[in-house]
């Protein structure tokens, strides 16, 4: 049996993917073949194809951070999980692809009649919103949240997870995204004709009790602008890298995994320093993932069990490999 999965092929932009047919991989002992019903399509997998997100692989390889799938095969050793199964994983890359070989400790069982398309949206957006709410900022009913790139992914899953809580949410956006950040309970911000700092101090006053952070860089330091006094940014992403799908910068071609990492040490420890007690926390999925997987098993879980399905809007952001190359 073959198997089709995109490639990174080079560092760089939409050329570098390039679609391979192969032998379909056979599971180790402990893994569990996943026939992939949908991969998530997000800015880190853009991010990791330009070479400049934490988690880039060496080319070449096949992106892809979160799927659902069926188990397809077991391979000696697994007990806790049948065939036919649905299940959800976050590998961080390889889910471009049909078939996938996974450990079994990575798998989270999908309720039955969650669609694969929309359902593989809370895998990343979803559980990187949840956690910075609840475990990174620890919100609290009627605080102020600023909510960076609101119309985005993780964005728009701020809003609603942040709308079931009631808290006060302000969103920066583009005038094109305005309205779909009102419509998920948000006040737009339009960060191109507007001076954020100064909006949310005059519509909060005086600050933000938390600012949610995509874009890294300086841009943490002018979010610290924006809070109150003991407020708190929690910095999660390098957007401000990109511009338009490409880098920023215009470089490309190399691999830099750690180029914007070091700034967010600068801001974390000035942040402890300078007065006002605002702090700034970094946040990253992956990395709370490897030191308390429970948490993640745990989270995802309560998202696919604990009635937030049907109270929000999950907008597919997904492929099928077996459909695109149909």
């Amino acid at each position: 049996m073959k198997n089709s999965r995109i490639v990174v092929t080079h560092y760089g932009g939409p050329d570098a993917l390039q679609v391979i047919e192969e032998d379909c991989p056979e599971p180790n002992r402990g893994e569990v073949r996943v026939r992939v019903l949908a991969a998530g399509v997000s800015l880190p997998d853009v991010m990791a194809r330009e070479g400049i997100h934490p988690e880039t692989p060496s080319v070449p390889f096949t992106p892809g951070w979160d799927l659902i799938g069926m188990v397809d095969r077991l391979g000696d050793g697994v007990t806790g999980i049948v065939q036919g199964q649905m299940v959800a994983a976050m590998p961080i890359s390889g889910a471009y692809t049909e078939f996938v070989c996974l450990p079994e400790r990575e798998l989270v069982w999908v309720p039955f009649g969650l669609d694969a398309a929309e359902g593989v949206s809370l895998i990343l957006n979803y559980i990187t919103a949840y956690q910075m709410l609840h475990r990174s900022a620890k919100v609290r009913t009627g605080q102020r949240v600023l909510i960076h790139g609101a119309s985005g992914g993780v964005g728009t899953a701020l809003l609603q997870l942040g709308r079931l809580i009631e808290l006060e949410m302000y969103g920066t956006c583009s005038s094109r995204g305005a309205a779909a950040v009102s419509e998920l309970g948000g006040i737009p911000i339009d960060y191109q004709q507007q001076d954020f700092v100064k909006e949310i101090q005059s519509l909060t006053n005086p600050g933000a009790d938390v600012v949610f952070d995509s874009m890294g860089g300086a841009h943490i330091w002018r979010s610290r602008k924006a809070l109150r006094r003991g407020g708190m940014v929690v910095a999660y992403g390098l957007t401000g890298s990109l511009r338009g799908g490409r880098l920023a910068s215009g470089q490309t071609g190399g691999r830099h995994p750690y180029r914007a990492i070091a700034i967010f040490g600068l801001y974390i420890a000035g942040s402890f320093v300078l007065p006002g007690r605002k702090r700034v926390v970094p946040y990253s999925i992956q990395t709370l993932k490897r030191l308390k997987p429970s948490l993640f098993r745990e989270d995802l879980t309560a998202l696919f069990k604990g009635g937030v399905i049907g109270k929000i809007v999950l907008v597919p952001n997904a492929l099928s490999l077996a459909s695109t190359t149909a």
